[in-house]
């Protein structure tokens, strides 16, 4: 069955709706600590959820979200921000509301003079939307590292350490 839902800027009201929805993306997976809603509340608590969008129903639902924070590179600012989380519904994912996320919250970065977005995640996914290893560039954590990818938006990209805002942790 299609879906019809809508992207839009999280508004003031989402959040513990956004929470739940994470929450539920979260819990099957092998990977997670289920500390991905804490995360966002966080990163939201902070200052530091630059962009938020959620996927919504016709009747409002939360089907789904995804936030962009702030980053630095060799402990400077440079307008470079991570993606993440991204969350749908476990029943509604693998019908395109992620990738459809994925890709407004890029264009939406660029928009906004981003210079480049970086990604913990699975390659194989994440390079269908221009996410790549950029040689030089690498998140602080090791464990990290395999699963790392990033896409600039500027002729040059970065090279350095690459930190997460101070909710990751």
């Amino acid at each position: 069955a299609v879906i019809n839902y809508a992207i839009r800027p999280e508004q003031s009201g989402d959040e513990a709706a956004i929470h739940d929805l994470v929450r539920r993306a979260f819990e099957p997976m092998w990977f997670s600590d289920g500390s991905e809603p804490d995360l966002v509340d966080a990163l939201r608590a902070a200052g530091d959820l630059a962009l938020s969008l959620v996927a919504v129903t016709a009747q409002g639902g939360v089907i789904g979200h995804i936030g962009f924070s702030p980053v630095t590179i060799d402990q400077r600012e440079c307008g470079w921000f991570q993606m993440a989380p991204v969350s749908v519904l476990p029943e509604l994912q693998l019908k395109g509301i992620g990738s459809a996320l994925i890709a407004a919250g890029i264009a939406a970065m660029r928009r906004v003079g981003a210079r480049g977005v970086a990604v913990v995640g699975n390659p194989a996914y994440y390079e269908r939307f221009g996410f790549r290893t950029i040689p030089g560039l690498s998140p602080l954590a090791d464990h990290d590292a395999q699963y790392f990818r990033a896409q600039d938006f500027d002729a040059a990209p970065p090279s350095g350490v690459l930190r997460y805002a101070p909710a990751f942790g």
